[in-house]
């Protein structure tokens, strides 16, 4: 952008009564968040040098043997992804921009980053979901579960890229 355009988009947003953001995987990936590279080496060298993996998203889909095996990755993968603060402060200074407005967040980033700034909660539409939140595999009911205790635990008690069998997620209502 030159300046001449950050101009115009200063007094856009100065003189608008309302603002919808859209933001997708630009946005984290700005703020610090990539799947490649030096942070995808630092949290899964065990599944690089297993699997060959070329980033963190190619992983997400590999069918691992074992379901010990597959929340291994999966832990480390939300851990990372979704309770880390991103590395550059990128949402608190869109949230600057917009605080003082009537504005809504339509987003489908699932990595809570909005939240974590001190965006309302109430003003952002996670079209893909949250990282933060399990639900059954099968339709059985809508309840979502807060997942971070378990995925801290998974992260801690994780060896040999696996983790002990007794936390691998179960529907607790069929607890399957």
């Amino acid at each position: 952008m030159d300046q001449n355009q950050i101009e115009r988009l200063s007094q856009q947003l100065a003189s608008s009564d309302a603002i919808v953001i859209g933001a997708g995987a630009g946005l984290s990936t700005s703020a610090g968040f990539t799947y490649t590279g030096e942070r995808f080496e630092h949290y899964f060298p065990d599944f690089i040098a297993k699997y060959h993996f070329p980033d963190m998203y190619s992983g997400g889909f590999y069918p691992f043997d074992t379901l010990e095996e597959h929340w291994a990755y999966w832990s480390r993968y939300i851990f990372c992804n979704r309770y880390l603060d991103a590395p550059k402060p990128v949402y608190q200074e869109l949230l600057s921009l917009v605080q003082d407005k009537d504005y809504f967040v339509l987003t489908t980033n699932v990595d809570h980053q909005f939240q974590k700034a001190g965006f309302d909660k109430h003003r952002l539409f996670y079209t893909q979901g949250d990282y933060g939140l399990w639900q059954c595999m099968e339709p059985c009911h809508q309840k979502t579960y807060d997942n971070e205790e378990a995925v801290r635990r998974m992260v801690a008690e994780q060896r040999d890229m696996r983790i002990p069998t007794e936390l691998v997620p179960r529907c607790p209502v069929t607890m399957d």
